[in-house]
């Protein structure tokens, strides 16, 4: 009942849209895409099928190479990987099959002991114990660097955590600047957790090899750990499955589905980069030295069970779950007290509240509560009712973020779309849409940049069957 509502509920909404060009050309239908109508015809099963175990969906993480195995003779990468957070193997990245010189028609999943996969380390106490941690729902981020914008009013936090990070991986260029990163060159990290050990950030680094057959694009070089600022205990306790990272890169979040309703969130997760409108110093930084990063509670997601959690395009962190979807202050963003991220300092005596503009400031803020571990400011999280009650996305199991767009899959085989526009008074929604239906019930989402489509991942076992993950893939349309 509550799919056959959700659906009927967005199909008005979906008419204003019905113009939009896709990825490959083709028109958006006005009822979304719909398994087993014209617009995807016969069983949702489209790629990959009998492969992956109640997956959470996937990140794509942009890389070097050309084709797969700097091989003419096997598929195009259009310079990047998908890796997939698979709960029967592990975290891999996985290999594109399929004609040469062409996009790929299906992946491979590579066995887990092989240097694609991640399988995290179960520590106890600080001490590495045994491994076999499989790694939850979690999100990726490639910090690139523009020298050329450094110490002037154009520049950014994500900017200036590129250009450290470029300096820690590649030191200076013959001016004494951090050389330029793109995407495709940039080191990126996935950010994972373990239920039994906690946060981790995993970096990905292009192969150095070329010839042919040899490994093409980023692989995991280590993994670094949190000790949590002391609070890794509390973490520990509340059973992490979910970890975020804000699009800036300035915060880390975690999160369990284990009927835990703590927040936790990590400042500088990648380590400080410093003022991004000051000289910059990159001499001392390292994204490695990960137990001197500072985290700490700071609200509740006020869910019965939180299922998923992420950032959206406005840079707010959205908890999804029983039965909708929270927001620190509801209305997302904006100057209120109770808003990510200021709501973190909120009620702090001695700091400017609202801070002036400027991230200076906010960062001092940040740095003054976390490290003085006062906890809480932001308090429990509210409905989001622009998005989750008009849309009537109830409980979904998953939720991603790409470009100006969040997808959502509540419970029914549905994908809602939803535009998410920051304002100063708060971001707004449009356009909220039913996007794909008729699925399997949905385990988690992802986007392969290189085909230019949104993955699908469902379950029709309902009970995480392995190798029985469904994978339905669709253009994506964005007007």
């Amino acid at each position: 009942m509550i799919a056959a509502t959700t659906a009927l509920s967005l199909l008005a909404q979906n008419a204003a849209w019905a113009a939009t060009t896709c990825t490959d050309g083709s028109t958006f239908p006005a009822s979304g895409f719909l398994v087993g109508s014209a617009n995807l015809p016969n069983s949702p099963n489209n790629w990959t099928e009998g492969v992956f175990t109640g997956s959470f969906g996937s990140v794509f993480v942009p890389d070097n190479s050309v084709n797969e195995n700097n091989d003419p003779g096997q598929p195009l990468t259009k310079g990047g990987h998908n890796w997939v957070f698979d709960q029967g193997s592990t975290l891999c990245r996985v290999n594109d099959t399929g004609p040469a010189g062409a996009l790929a028609t299906g992946w491979n999943l590579p066995p887990a002991s092989s240097a694609n996969c991640v399988l995290l380390p179960i520590i106890k106490n600080g001490i590495v114990t045994n491994i076999g941690d499989i790694p939850g729902q979690g999100m990726a981020i490639t910090p690139t660097c523009d020298p050329t914008i450094l110490a002037s009013s154009a520049n950014t936090y994500f900017n200036q955590l590129g250009c450290a990070i470029s300096y820690a991986d590649n030191g200076p260029d013959a001016t004494g600047k951090p050389k330029a990163t793109t995407s495709q060159t940039a080191t990126s990290f996935i950010f994972a957790v373990g239920i039994k050990s906690g946060l981790f950030q995993i970096p990905l680094k292009n192969s150095l090899s070329t010839g042919t057959g040899t490994p093409a694009g980023k692989f995991a070089v280590g993994q670094n750990y949190y000790q949590a600022g002391g609070n890794n205990g509390e973490i520990l306790g509340a059973k992490p499955t979910s970890a975020a990272i804000s699009p800036d890169g300035m915060f880390a979040m975690i999160t369990s589905t284990r009927n835990q309703q703590a927040v936790f969130a990590c400042l500088n997760p990648l380590g400080d980069p410093g003022s991004p409108f000051a000289a910059p110093s990159f001499a001392n930084f390292s994204y490695t030295q990960t137990t001197q990063v500072k985290c700490m509670q700071v609200g509740q997601n006020n869910l019965k069970q939180d299922i998923t959690t992420t950032f959206g395009p406005d840079n707010q962190p959205y908890f999804g779950g029983q039965r909708v979807v929270n927001a620190f202050n509801g209305n997302p963003g904006g100057p209120f007290a109770n808003a990510w991220p200021q709501c973190i300092y909120q009620g702090v005596g001695g700091l400017p509240f609202p801070s002036p503009t400027g991230t200076d400031q906010l960062q001092a803020n940040f740095k003054t509560v976390f490290n003085n571990n006062s906890q809480n400011h932001c308090g429990a999280a509210q409905p989001v009712f622009s998005l989750g009650s008009g849309a009537q996305v109830t409980q979904p199991n998953s939720m991603v973020t790409h470009g100006s767009y969040m997808y959502l899959a509540p419970i029914g085989g549905i994908v809602v779309q939803a535009k998410v526009t920051p304002t100063p008074n708060g971001t707004q929604y449009s356009n909220v849409q039913t996007y794909v239906t008729g699925t399997s019930l949905v385990t988690g989402l992802g986007f392969s940049e290189d085909i230019k489509k949104l993955v699908v991942y469902g379950d029709p076992s309902g009970i995480g069957a392995p190798a029985q993950e469904v994978l339905t893939v669709v253009p994506i349309c964005e007007p």
